[in-house]
Order: structure tokens, then C-alpha cells, then sequence
């Protein structure tokens, strides 16, 4: 029993102090790991995406369809005389950010659009100061276009860029300004550089 305990103290301790460095091969000291500097922006762990089709009826209208072209092939669709001009297609997800620049991005696509001079949608993100729903507020805005959207079916990405100096809980908006059929792939937030 007294050998017992040794060994597993022994392994224990090991296991604190991280075990043996050593090559197996060589039973030289491994060196040091590699630090990585910069993280891809594809394996970015700051970008959070928020799909579409998962926001839930209580944060969007509109119908859950099947779209090959989306990034889970599946997408919010919004048709022609289902929300009424001014309305909200997307909102949310009312989440707590730290103070930094970020990006918000939108993935949209539209069939034929008028091209009348108006605005097909309008995105923005609003919310408010950490615990101070009185002072909720817009922070940045974009009107989209028809010459924004210029292939009817294809899918294009549009970026707003923002900087809070505090803690703040968001929403990303789209609303839905001239009756056309819509698609909404995804919204996502992420750190700017």
C-alpha cells in the first residue's frame, strides 16, 4: 500500500508540473511550444454568427427555406406583402459586448428589385449601455441600395464598423423597407484589428 501512494504521488506531481519534457526518441529537453501571433480570420474565436433561420419567431419574420446557395442551406425568406414596409425582418440577439471597434456583417440576397431610388432595407446596430435600457441608441446605420444588390439571386455581404467605450448589449437589425423578395443568410459580429 505504501508503494501505492508513492506512485501516486509521484504521478501526481508530474502531472502539475506538466510530466516530463522530454523527446521519447532522444530524451532531450523538447523545446518551448510555438506561440501563435495572429489567429486566420476564418478560425477567428472573437466572430460570432448568428444564422438566420435559428433566430426563432421571437427575433425575426418571415419563413425558414431551404437555399443551397446559404451557408447552412437554409435562410430566412421574406416575400413580397409578409411584413409591411418599415418593418423589422432580423433583430437581436441582445448580447453583452466589451468595450473595442468590431464589425458587424449581413449576408443578403434579393430577386428583382425595383429601381426606384429608395431603399431596399436598412441594417443597423442598436442597443444600450450595460444595465441602462433607458439609453437605448442606434450606434451605426446603412441603407441598402438596388445597385447594392445588383445580381438578382446572389448572395452579398455588407459591414457596418462601430466602437463602444463600455459594456454594451447589441442587436443587429435588418428592416425591411420596399416589398421584394428577400433573403437573410446570416448577421455575425466580430473583433476589428
Amino acid at each position: 500500500m505504501r508503494y501505492l501512494t508513492t506512485a501516486l504521488v509521484i504521478l501526481a506531481s508530474l502531472a502539475l508540473v506538466g510530466g516530463c519534457k522530454k523527446s521519447p526518441k532522444t530524451g532531450k529537453p523538447l523545446p518551448p511550444p510555438k506561440i501563435v501571433k495572429e489567429i486566420p480570420a476564418e478560425a477567428n474565436p472573437l466572430r460570432k454568427t448568428y444564422e438566420a433561420e435559428e433566430l426563432g419567431k421571437d427575433l425575426s419574420k418571415g419563413e425558414v427555406t431551404a437555399d443551397p446557395a446559404a451557408s447552412n442551406q437554409m435562410a430566412l425568406y421574406v416575400k413580397p406583402g409578409a411584413i409591411a414596409a418599415g418593418g423589422y425582418v432580423a433583430w437581436g440577439p441582445y448580447e453583452e459586448i466589451a468595450p473595442g471597434k468590431y464589425i458587424a456583417r449581413w449576408r443578403i440576397k434579393a430577386a428583382k428589385l425595383p429601381n426606384n431610388g429608395k431603399p431596399i432595407l436598412s441594417l443597423d446596430v442598436s442597443g444600450y449601455p450595460k444595465d441602462d435600457r433607458a439609453n437605448y441608441k442606434m450606434l451605426v446605420s446603412k441603407n441598402v441600395m438596388a445597385a447594392d444588390l445588383p445580381e438578382p439571386n446572389k448572395y452579398y455581404t455588407f459591414d457596418l464598423t462601430f466602437e463602444v467605450t463600455a459594456p454594451f448589449s447589441f442587436e443587429l437589425r435588418t428592416q425591411y423597407l420596399q416589398n421584394c423578395d428577400l433573403w437573410l443568410d446570416w448577421a455575425s459580429l466580430e473583433l476589428a484589428k
